[in-house]
């Protein structure tokens, strides 16, 4: 009798970023729904209704303005955070939410009890594989993080990984993954790895002169990204409005977070136009609006993208340096992450470089499709890692 031979498990490769999440195979983005604006990104947002339930990705949303309390979203900037850290306290002042102690690490208290980031990932990813068809009893993940996540925030990714029921979770750098997309078809020295997303920033420095090629160095911040633009944009806005109404938005903070939002949006119609506009009725009904749209132009909007660049060129120097590298070493630039959309960034980071940054393939995509196609090159193994497991390495397929 013939012993039957059980297939080798496939593998995804998963960007559960700070604010969209996407999901790739064999470097080939999934679709994940036909509602929203964009079918291939999920938002990162878990909401608890009134009526009981939950609501993932883009019905969750929808209701960050009406019940910001219990619309969880950025929570991937409290991973693996204890309920005293740093990073815990600049998380509740960012946030609306109440963060509180769940077993030794921070939590949010919601309408449906204290939800821990852990498990908002993991509601995340389940609703990934549910929209793009996906079983994950006979899948591997492989998950991107940020550089700068420490091993806790490691171990937490691994833990809702797992918790989405993955056989077998392992992890890459985003940098790092980005690095693979882009070297699958690129014949270089040095590369470097610009990621500007929602919440985060990284850069990598990869030599790329044998292969399995080397991350030099890494460097980033888990609180620099797409999320402080929209603040800015809100408290320029909001002092704006005091100025020529005399009514003050930033007052209060659910009102504040509202503004943010409708900046969120006005920043994106910023990148393909010269004005956009924001709905301050949509803000504060109550306000004794004269006027109801305010009109937002690229020049308000210009200085804070370039304070934000300033800030990530800090980390470029010190990248550099640890390197041991100067711009004019560096044979290209991937660009990565939704905010290198930003208008006038592009620019800068050419000028920082000395080269125009790469966006061959799309910067919200190819994060994902890096590390779908890592798993598939077992001499790339190196550069995954697992966390509080008894094993290591990369699955290997056939």
């Amino acid at each position: 009798m013939a012993t039957r031979v059980n297939p080798p498990a496939e593998t995804v490769g998963i960007d559960l970023g700070t604010t969209h999440t996407v999901v790739a195979r064999l470097g080939s983005v999934v679709p994940l729904a036909s509602e929203g604006p964009t079918p291939t990104l999920l938002p990162s947002v878990v909401a608890f209704p009134p009526t009981g339930g939950e609501l993932v990705g883009w019905p969750g949303k929808a209701r960050r303005t009406i019940d910001p309390r219990n619309t969880l979203m950025s929570t991937k900037r409290l991973m693996g955070a204890s309920p005293l850290s740093l990073r815990a306290k600049r998380f509740a002042e960012h946030f609306l939410y109440e963060v509180v102690d769940l077993d030794g690490t921070a939590a949010i208290k919601t309408r449906a009890g204290v939800v821990s980031p852990v498990a908002v990932a993991s509601r995340i990813l389940s609703q990934a594989l549910v929209l793009g068809g996906i079983e994950p009893r006979g899948q591997n993940a492989v998950v991107t993080v940020p550089a700068a996540f420490g091993k806790e925030e490691r171990r937490a990714t691994i833990a809702a990984a797992r918790a989405a029921g993955f056989v077998s979770a392992h992890l890459v750098d985003e940098p790092v993954a980005t690095a693979i997309a882009y070297l699958s078809r690129s014949n270089l020295r040095y590369g470097a790895v610009y990621d500007l997303g929602g919440g985060t920033f990284d850069l990598a420095i990869v030599d790329c002169r044998q292969f399995p090629f080397n991350v030099v160095a890494s460097g980033g911040d888990s609180y620099l990204g797409g999320d402080d633009v929209d603040r800015e944009l809100g408290t320029a806005m909001a002092l704006r409005v005091l100025k020529e109404t005399g009514w003050d938005l930033a007052s209060e903070r659910e009102t504040f977070a509202r503004l943010c939002v409708a900046c969120e949006v006005a920043k994106r119609g910023l990148s393909d136009s010269e004005t956009s506009v924001l709905d301050l009725a949509a803000v504060d009904p109550a306000a004794p609006w004269t006027k109801r749209l305010l009109e937002v132009h690229q020049r308000e909007l210009a200085p804070i993208v370039q304070a934000l660049v300033r800030r990530t060129f800090v980390i470029c120097d010190a990248v550099l340096g640890e390197a041991n590298l100067r711009t004019k070493d560096i044979d290209a630039v991937f660009l990565a992450g939704g905010s290198t959309l930003l208008p006038g960034l592009s620019e800068m980071v050419q000028a920082y470089f000395g080269k125009r940054g790469r966006r061959d393939i799309d910067p919200m995509h190819v994060v994902a499709i890096g590390a779908s196609l890592a798993a598939t090159r077992p001499k790339l193994g190196r550069l995954l890692h697992v966390f509080g497991t008894p094993h290591g390495g990369i699955p290997r397929l056939s």
